[in-house]
């Protein structure tokens, strides 16, 4: 609705808002959640659909994670990515190279990652001795 009147204009804008906004949030939010599954689902395919360590294949995208096999040579973290659209995500290079650096993993085997990288077990997965499971 034009109004001539522009701080008529704007306060009619904030009552809107003021009445609305819950709305208007709620939407937002969806429609981000949404946008950030797709995008995720995407990069899950672009890197074969499975753990790189286990290979196995979840029906869930919640499970994987990506993990930089260098943190010197990571520039930024993937997850801050999955905001934009799939097309905006594929069609810039930088993200593309940040995955090729990145291993895809299922949260069990991440988990398992890094308490190896902590020194908390061994290159086959044994404990150290820092924790006993059993005692």
């Amino acid at each position: 609705m034009p109004y001539k009147d522009k701080e008529k204009q704007r306060q009619y804008q904030r009552e809107h808002y003021k009445k609305y906004h819950k709305r208007y949030r709620k939407q937002q939010n969806e429609a981000r959640r949404k946008r950030r599954q797709q995008s995720k689902a995407a990069l899950i395919l672009y890197k074969g659909g499975k753990c790189e360590h286990c290979s196995v294949s979840y029906p869930y995208d919640g499970v994987y994670e990506f993990h930089h096999t260098d943190p010197n040579k990571k520039d930024f973290e993937i997850s801050d990515s999955l905001d934009r659209n799939v097309d905006e995500l594929f069609n810039s290079k930088e993200i593309l190279k940040e995955l090729d650096k990145c291993l895809m993993l299922c949260a069990n085997c991440h988990r398992i990652e890094h308490a190896r990288l902590r020194g908390e077990l061994d290159e086959q997965g044994n404990s150290t001795g820092h924790r006993d499971r059993c005692s």
